[in-house]
């Protein structure tokens, strides 16, 4: 909506040449028939209600001009208190039109001959001149209108800028810095309505050769003023494929790191309290753990899949000084071994074909100043042993396709099912990262070799998935928990929750049964005839088609790595070797 008064200083104005020019008062009013402007002793009523103006409203709400020459005595006057006694001898009133809304009137009033005859001898080319007065303050009053819609525009995008997380420069085609907003101030260190170079605030080689080619850039910068590392990440503006400037978004990257550690970590704090079990055994192993926790110790967790790695090193992770920062981990035999250099020590942009533009951190960097678990340590190949090696000496990690080392303060837990002393002597795996890796060695037992836990383990999981499945289920009966004692458990607890979970989807009544166990635990593991070869790599594969044949059997494909104490990743490579089930899938 278009307002004269928003122009009230104009209009005055336009009145005042109107009147000069044709020596005749003028006066000028808005939509609500308010006086915006007048000349004479109009002038002194600006501000004031139009209570009389018939003629005014008539204009507004029919569009066109009109032109009395006999005032208090036209069909328009008729409601006017001074009908028959008019001072006015003649009037002249042109609507002010903006699109298709009429916001206002000029009016032109004579109060003696000499002024009525101009009017009356020249009414074509006075209209003519309102209209192009009219169209005056259209111009004007739009222009206002847009300048006052674009500075509203303009303070909102600023206060959206100020409010965001990151930090934003908009910055020009000849690299001036022509706004910033108050996070960037902060973390470049800018004064305010400081005039400033992007070379002056950031190492700018890399990402404005970017801009000049009309592509976005994303990665590490340098800041100029400021320590801080920061992630940058760099959009062109375009008009006409012409460059204009750019967009520069900033983030610390510590504070990256802390949302990573957020988002990985704080969802699932894992303290001593939670790792179950009482037996001397455990009891022993977690008085250990709690004791080198605080130390910065490398610690090599040894255990069969499904006892637990993971859950010991987070609540050794928890119990330490670096709970404050990230524990970060990575399953070494589950990740293909093309990609596992990428992931543990990241790259930079183009070292490979695929690597993302601007490179990527990768989980040692992540896990500066908190841990980082290497899950499966014993499938991790010779060749990326020697850079975990390098790092343990050197606490320094390079990035793939870079030549600058990053300094690292991480503490390394590692963890393997596999016996690493008896790989050392084959050659699977380098001695003296097997010396850097074992300085606390601690060894989880496995399920069956502590089977008093087996009880409590077993009523926590009962808790545990009845709760999530909201069934009401009171517990199990005896044969169940003497066969649930006595079952050698390969898979460990890991095994264990998996059948418990299984019970009680699978549970009708109030109490689990024996017809509610899956049938494996029913029959136990049978013993098999021993086999008349002592060839390792033909036991090994007897091994696996055993466990693969077992598991297809009775439906759980996963149970096959968990029976054999192998990772998933190590099994599908031993299947391959040995051409098991060539034309057959297990999984």
């Amino acid at each position: 909506m278009y307002h004269l008064s928003d122009i009230k200083t104009t209009v005055q104005q336009t009145a005042d040449a109107i009147a000069a020019a044709l020596k005749i008062e003028v006066e000028i009013a808005d939509a609500d028939l308010i006086r915006v402007a007048g000349t004479g002793k109009y002038k002194i009523r600006s501000g004031s209600p139009m209570n009389d103006g018939f003629v005014y409203r008539h204009v507004m709400k029919t569009g066109e001009p009109v032109i009395i020459d006999n005032p208090g005595y036209n069909e328009l006057c008729k409601p006017c208190t001074c009908r028959g006694n008019c001072l006015e001898l003649a009037e002249v009133a042109i609507p002010i039109r903006a699109d298709d809304q009429i916001i206002g009137v000029i009016g032109l009033v004579s109060f003696d001959e000499e002024q009525t005859k101009r009017l009356m001898d020249n009414k074509q080319s006075l209209l003519s001149f309102l209209e192009k007065m009219s169209e005056l303050l259209v111009g004007k009053v739009v222009e206002s209108h847009q300048n006052r819609e674009r500075e509203l525009l303009t303070s909102q995008l600023l206060t959206v800028l100020n409010l965001l997380p990151d930090g934003i420069l908009l910055i020009n085609d000849q690299k001036k810095v022509t706004h910033f907003n108050t996070h960037a101030r902060k973390l470049l260190d800018i004064e305010a309505n400081q005039e400033l170079e992007l070379y002056q605030l950031l190492d700018d080689k890399k990402l404005w050769l970017a801009v000049e080619k009309g592509e976005q850039f994303s990665g590490p910068i340098r800041g100029k003023r400021v320590a801080t590392q920061l992630y940058c990440d760099v959009v062109p503006i375009k008009n006409n494929e012409v460059i204009e400037g750019a967009v520069i978004t900033l983030r610390d990257i510590q504070q990256i790191k802390k949302l990573v550690k957020e988002a990985t970590v704080s969802e699932i704090e894992t303290h001593f309290s939670q790792i179950i079990g009482n037996s001397a055994k455990m009891n022993e192993l977690k008085t250990m753990a709690l004791h080198v926790a605080p130390s910065k110790a490398t610690l090599l967790i040894q255990g069969e899949s499904g006892t637990g790695k993971e859950l010991l090193a987070r609540a050794i992770h928890q119990s330490s000084n670096r709970k404050g920062h990230a524990f970060i981990a990575i399953n070494c035999g589950a990740i293909p071994e093309n990609l596992l250099e990428s992931e543990l020590f990241g790259y930079e942009e183009g070292s490979f074909t695929g690597a993302r533009r601007g490179g990527k951190m990768g989980k040692f960097e992540l896990a500066h100043n908190g841990t980082i678990f290497l899950d499966e340590i014993g499938d991790m190949p010779l060749h990326l042993q020697v850079k975990i090696l390098r790092v343990l000496q050197e606490r320094r990690v390079e990035r793939i396709g870079s030549t600058r080392s990053i300094p690292l303060d991480v503490r390394v837990i590692a963890a393997t099912h596999r016996d690493l002393e008896e790989m050392v002597k084959t050659g699977e795996f380098r001695e003296d990262l097997y010396y850097r890796l074992n300085v606390i060695p601690l060894m989880i037992p496995p399920l069956r070799e502590r089977q008093e836990d087996i009880p409590v383990l077993v009523q926590f999981y009962l808790d545990y998935y009845s709760s999530v499945t909201e069934k009401a289920v009171k517990g199990l009966t005896p044969e169940v928990m003497v066969k649930l004692t006595h079952y050698p458990w390969p898979g460990n607890v890991r095994e264990l929750g998996n059948v418990i979970e299984y019970c009680v989807t699978m549970v009708v009544g109030d109490y689990i049964t024996l017809d509610n166990l899956p049938q494996r635990i029913r029959d136990g593991l049978k013993s098999e005839p021993k086999s008349s070869s002592l060839n390792l790599k033909q036991l090994e594969r007897e091994a696996i088609t055993k466990a693969l044949t077992l598991a297809e059997t009775e439906g759980h494909k996963e149970d096959a790595a968990n029976m054999l104490g192998i990772s998933r990743a190590t099994l599908y490579r031993k299947i391959k070797e040995y051409q098991i089930g060539e034309n057959k899938t297990f999984f």
